[in-house]
């Protein structure tokens, strides 16, 4: 009899840990389930002071004593590089491209020469924005690592944000990739 009040109570907790969700019928197959445009435990940042007229979403990023650590962003003026970091790990670069457009067209175009050193898999691969997975080809060693490339436009012009060559684990390149989604133009209060 305690079996099997014991499975009662447990049976619920089972069926939620093993169920998916139903409504955008997407069971994590693209590995998009963690992608989803939600803000949770972000903040809005303002590139203004550095001379970007853009407002973007970061992610709230504890230091190992628990205290939170705030966004830092290197610019020298005339320079059309940002380096945007939060702690060690969390590096986004931000390029001015003017008015040139279709960059992530490029990038994507880019990549396709380097399958002969690497395979990709697009986790992410949208219109403005990609992620993937890089890795050498079987049996050549290496490590995996994650990259994000996306391109934004306010107040006419075209910005690119991507993070670092080496790449980053896939919870920071999501966390970069929800960030780029997140940028919009900082609106003038009139």
């Amino acid at each position: 009899m305690r079996k099997l009040i014991f499975l009662l109570t447990i049976a619920p907790f089972l069926m939620l840990g093993c169920g998916g969700s139903e409504g955008d019928g997407n069971n994590g197959e693209d590995g998009s389930d963690s992608l989803q445009v939600q803000f949770d435990d972000m903040s809005e940042f303002s590139l203004k002071p550095e001379g970007l007229n853009m407002k973007i979403m970061l992610p709230e990023v504890a230091s190992s004593t628990g205290s939170s650590i705030d966004p830092s962003v290197q610019h020298d003026d005339g320079d059309y590089l940002w380096y945007l970091s939060i702690g060690p790990r969390f590096k986004l670069i931000i390029e001015d491209f003017g008015k040139e457009k279709n960059k992530v067209t490029q990038e994507k175009e880019r990549l396709s020469e380097l399958e002969a050193i690497f395979d990709l898999e697009f986790i992410v691969d949208e219109a403005k924005v990609i992620m993937y997975k890089r890795s050498l080809h079987e049996g050549q060693g290496g490590k995996v690592s994650y990259h994000c490339y996306g391109e934004v436009e306010i107040d006419g012009y075209n910005y690119v944000m991507r993070n670092e060559d080496e790449g980053s684990l896939r919870p920071i390149a999501e966390d970069m990739v929800k960030t780029i989604r997140s940028a919009t133009q900082v609106e003038d209060p009139s």
